[in-house]
């Protein structure tokens, strides 16, 4: 081994000059062209190696404790299995036919089908085959209309029938909007044409992965069904009906396009699921379960919370929820950060402990110490109790979330570990060397308790937060501050080659603010490769901005500012006949406002507003054809409204993130509060603003307004605002909006 670390100097000097090291981290190996390098994060030593002909890192594993002496001999069987094999020029010419392919099929076969060749999106989708080539991470901005879902499908597929790979493409997504038409509209349509064209043998398959309470069980199916039978009523026909269906196989077991409410999909769904089962065998679940585990997909389609919870079921050595993919794909990726803070976080919530009490106590006749395991519940009540009464008297700031955040004290540590000490004595009772399945159960439920208290116990190195969950209802909730660090380490550091995708990534082409956030900073330079496509959309004709200078600062406590909000609406909505979509950050502000404008007189067009979950107000303003509606942020991204429809989009006011526990941690991170505004805040709501005024033009024939109502948007943030939304006209006179419309839509629009 000393032979090998005769020029570690110049080892040394050639990955740093390559940009590859952290800060503290040390080259402790060197064999036969790979280097291991060590770095201790705090916790763990952290070890991967670096290729010296690629100078390509390679993340190995991490540990407890240092590398010993044997451990050195395993680590170099490692690096030189993960060392790479030069590219043949067999590859070097796949990769060469590829491209060419993909070329023709965007520039031939698709415009034949009725798709016109887009220069953006061939571009986009070319980038995209020659991350999965080498194994790239690919941050792929595809603002509106350049057609990002066709460009990464067809990327995957030329990619895989070239490469050989069996293993599925797994596309992660954040809506169930986008699911539906990657699987009703996108797929078969691109599987169609590549079959007329005979590209592919066979029609590219896929499947839908959501969470068990999608999903119908059908033990607890046959159950429900039994039990509402006995009730003889008229109105439960229909629902008979379609749980009979259910039941029998006449319908899928996917519960999300069935008419049934939400309570009884909380009955029927895969609650629980178990081999003692008496339908086991023929459990359709199950089979859908091992099925998918399989290569027989082509496309594994999940949402991003799924595909997170896969990747630390692998890390916490469970069983795997997903295959091994040979292509990860986060579409919608400006909301990976969201779901990587609920997968990542910890919630212990003050209700959990009372009900696995509960259950321990039906459960007591069962054992032989029921006296101890009596007094441990009582005990445990009173531990909880005492805990959350101890921290909410201890929390500090209130925001506006209903939540506040603390640090946690002797006292509160106390009672933690009071708190796990009387769980960990009560699984013992519950302990028996042939126990049921009931018994397991419950002390699977005690061992994720204990699990929970563990991580509370141990947060020093986690945001906490107490968070109101009704009106005498609490919750604990964990985040770990490094963060961006385990993002890196579980998904960016891999072997798997990954595109994100999405509109808004970056500010004015710089993904500077999403790469730190997620940890993509971290990758060195050369595993990384960023585009940013511009909409094809005519913005400089078809769209007009309306920045008023005379609005007052934003404050719904003052009446003069919501007096001149309701005023300034009222004519927009008049100058464009209705047609409008107004977004707000505040559900108090919209009520206000929707008050107002509910009155008679005040509005001459059908007025909607939607609330939390209400979807289907959505649908009720398209049908109107001059509706107005007024919604919150869900509205402001995931929604089609082509047409006329949407021809006025207001903001009445920017949304800038609301304070919480995680930005004000965030904030102790920046020297100081104007460099914290400069690159978390401003940042946050141009890409949050950016959403949301792509709901504005959908189609290439689309024409819209959009008003901002924030004086901020005329006056201080106004370069900025300018320079990351597409260029378009701007005014500050509101008769120009009137003017705008009559000189873009027809007759037709104004007589509906």
């Amino acid at each position: 081994m000393n032979e090998e670390l005769v020029c570690m100097a110049d080892i040394q000097n050639k990955i740093y000059e390559a940009g590859l090291f952290r800060p503290e981290e040390k080259v402790v190996l060197a064999t036969k062209g790979c280097v291991l390098l060590e770095y201790f994060t705090g916790k763990t030593y952290s070890y991967r190696m670096v290729d010296l002909n690629t100078l390509k890192a390679k993340r190995l594993f991490s540990r407890q404790k240092p590398l010993t002496q044997e451990g050195y001999q395993r680590a170099i069987e490692k690096m030189l299995a993960k060392a790479p094999e030069p590219e043949t020029p067999a590859e070097n010419d796949g990769r060469k036919r590829s491209k060419e392919l993909l070329a023709y099929i965007f520039s031939e076969i698709l415009p034949r089908h009725g798709m016109v060749l887009r220069d953006n999106q061939l571009s986009l989708s070319l980038t995209m085959l020659d991350a999965l080539w080498e194994n790239k991470l690919a941050l792929c901005e595809a603002e509106v209309g350049t057609g990002k879902t066709h460009a990464y499908i067809l990327a995957a597929i030329v990619y895989r029938l070239f490469k050989g790979s069996m293993r599925p493409t797994v596309i992660s997504t954040s809506t169930i909007a986008l699911q539906k038409a990657l699987t009703e509209e996108y797929i078969p349509q691109i599987s169609t044409v590549l079959l007329e064209h005979r590209i592919i043998n066979r029609p590219l398959t896929f499947a839908i992965r959501k969470g068990k309470s999608h999903y119908a069980c059908d033990d607890r199916v046959r159950n429900y069904l039994s039990s509402i039978r006995h009730n003889n009523r008229r109105s439960d026909e229909t629902l008979m009906e379609t749980l009979t269906a259910l039941f029998s196989g006449g319908c899928p077991i996917d519960l999300d396009g069935l008419p049934l409410t939400d309570y009884v999909k909380g009955r029927i769904c895969v609650n629980h699921c178990h081999f003692h089962c008496d339908l086991s065998a023929v459990c359709r679940y199950r089979d859908f379960l091992r099925k998918t585990q399989t290569m027989a997909y082509d496309f594994q389609i999940a949402n991003h919370n799924l595909v997170l919870a896969d990747i630390l079921s692998q890390k916490g050595g469970r069983n795997r929820l997903l295959p091994q993919s040979g292509i990860l794909i986060f579409d919608e990726a400006h909301k990976l950060l969201d779901a990587a803070r609920q997968m990542y976080g910890m919630n212990f919530d003050a209700a959990e402990l009372e009900q696995l009490v509960s259950s321990a106590y039906r459960s007591v006749s069962g054992i032989s110490n029921r006296k101890e395991a009596s007094l441990l519940c009582g005990e445990l009540l009173r531990l909880n109790s005492l805990l959350f009464d101890v921290i909410r008297h201890e929390a500090g700031v209130h925001y506006d979330k209903g939540c506040q955040a603390f640090d946690f004290t002797t006292g509160s540590i106390r009672i933690l570990n009071a708190l796990a000490a009387a769980l960990g004595r009560l699984s013992v009772c519950f302990y028996l060397p042939r126990a049921g399945n009931a018994h397991k159960r419950l002390l699977n439920r005690m061992e994720q308790e204990q699990a929970k208290l563990s991580v509370l116990l141990d947060s020093s190195e986690s945001i906490c937060w107490l968070e109101y969950t009704g009106v005498s209802t609490y919750r604990l909730c964990t985040l770990p501050k490094a963060l961006d660090f385990l993002l890196y380490e579980d998904i960016w550091n891999q072997e798997t080659p990954c595109v994100l995708t999405s509109a808004t990534l970056s500010i004015g082409g710089n993904f500077s603010h999403f790469m730190h956030q997620t940890g993509i900073d971290l990758l060195e330079q050369r595993r990384l490769l960023t585009v940013s496509k511009a909409s094809p959309f005519d913005y400089e004709n078809h769209a007009l901005l309306y920045l008023p200078e005379d609005m007052p600062f934003p404050d719904r406590k003052n009446g003069a500012y919501l007096t001149a909000v309701l005023e300034r609406l009222t004519e927009l909505i008049r100058q464009s006949h209705g047609h409008t979509l107004v977004l707000f950050t505040s559900y108090r502000m919209m009520e206000l406002v929707y008050q107002e404008l509910s009155k008679p007189q005040a509005v001459a067009y059908p007025l909607f507003c939607m609330g939390k979950g209400r979807l289907e107000t959505i649908d009720s303003f398209r049908k109107s054809g001059n509706g107005v509606l007024l919604a919150s942020d869900s509205a402001g991204e995931g929604i089609d409204l082509p047409g006329d429809i949407l021809s006025s989009l207001v903001v009445v006011r920017l949304p800038f993130p609301t304070p919480d526990p995680v930005s004000e941690y965030e904030r102790t991170l920046h020297d100081d509060f104007y460099s914290y505004l400069s690159e978390r805040i401003v940042p946050d709501m141009l890409i949050k603003l950016r959403q949301w005024i792509g709901r504005g033009i959908r189609r290439e024939t689309d024409t819209c307004v959009f008003s901002i109502l924030d004086s901020r948007a005329a006056g201080r943030y106004k370069n900025d605002i300018l320079a990351a939304l597409p260029d378009m006209p701007v005014t500050d006179r509101i008769d120009d909006v009137g003017r705008f419309l009559l000189s873009h839509k027809d007759e037709s629009y104004f007589d509906a």
